[in-house]
Order: C-alpha cells, then sequence, then structure tokens
C-alpha cells in the first residue's frame, strides 16, 4: 500500500491557515479579557463598543454594517449596551429620527480596561519572538487589519487613560 505524501500548502493556503492559528489565539485572548470585566459583553458587544470607540458615534445602519449584523440583530444588541450604559443613543437636534449611538465614560472605561488585559497578554507573547521577525510581524499584521478596513489602533486608543 502507497502511503500519502502530504502536498505542500499553496502560499495563499498557507497565509490562511497561519492566520487561523493566530485568531484562535487572539480570540482566546479576547476571551479571557473580557471574563475579566465585571459587565457581562459578548465579543460581538464588544465589537460594537470597538466599533464606536475607533470611529466615533454611529449610526444603526452604519454600526451594523461595521460588525456585520443585521440591523435588527443591531438594534437589540445596543438595547441590551444602552441598558448595562455602555452606550447611549443621542439623538440629532435638527431631526430627532436620525439617532446617532455612542459610547458612555462606564464603556471607554470598559474598552480601555479590556484593551490594556489584552495589550499585556499579547506582549508577552510578542516579547517570545526575535525583534527581526517582530518587525516582519507589524508590517504583514497592518497590511492585514488595514485590508480588512480596521482603523489603526494607534488613531484611536490615545488619551484613554480615564
Amino acid at each position: 500500500m502507497q502511503s500519502k505524501v502530504p502536498r505542500p500548502a499553496q502560499p495563499v493556503e498557507a497565509v490562511i491557515d497561519a492566520v487561523l492559528s493566530a485568531s484562535r489565539v487572539l480570540v482566546a485572548i479576547a476571551a479571557r479579557s473580557l471574563s475579566d470585566v465585571g459587565e457581562e459583553v459578548t465579543l460581538t458587544q464588544y465589537r460594537t463598543l470597538i466599533v464606536l470607540a475607533s470611529r466615533g458615534p454611529q449610526n444603526l445602519a452604519g454600526l451594523a454594517e461595521a460588525v456585520g449584523v443585521t440591523p435588527a440583530t443591531a438594534t437589540r444588541m445596543c438595547d441590551r449596551l444602552v441598558k448595562k450604559d455602555l452606550i447611549e443613543r443621542r439623538a440629532e437636534p435638527d431631526d430627532r429620527r436620525h439617532v446617532h449611538l455612542t459610547l458612555t465614560k462606564k464603556g471607554l472605561a470598559l474598552v480601555s480596561k479590556v484593551t490594556r488585559r489584552r495589550r499585556r497578554e499579547i506582549e508577552a507573547i510578542v516579547k517570545s519572538i526575535e525583534p527581526r521577525e517582530q518587525a516582519i510581524l507589524v508590517q504583514a499584521l497592518g497590511r492585514f487589519a488595514s485590508a480588512a478596513g480596521e482603523v489603526p489602533e494607534l488613531d484611536w486608543s490615545t488619551g484613554w487613560d480615564l
């Protein structure tokens, strides 16, 4: 019987596999960092808070699109986040039908706390990588995040010391 020799992965497949492996690590870090906060917040709710922190006030349709949920799902999620005092709805002064969603101080504090925890865990991992490889990682992950439409961390997290 002939044994099968594994076929080398195609370059794009190898990149996808590497990103999937890294995403599993990052999801685990995300889950642990959310478990530390007093509020019960799902990953999708946290992503909503991040969108508001990084992109500023959003209308419901824009927020739903940015988070990747339907407007109906975004409405229910925002209702929960409003009840937890993590976001607030603000009507436009000239047209009360137009509502913008914004972070509250409590929401911003939660994002800041979770981000600090994630940074500590990621720092521990990154310190185990050689500096030369760290530079390559910065470039590759920056391009990945940019291709996904993510706002660079430094553009929105500066000044969070509450």
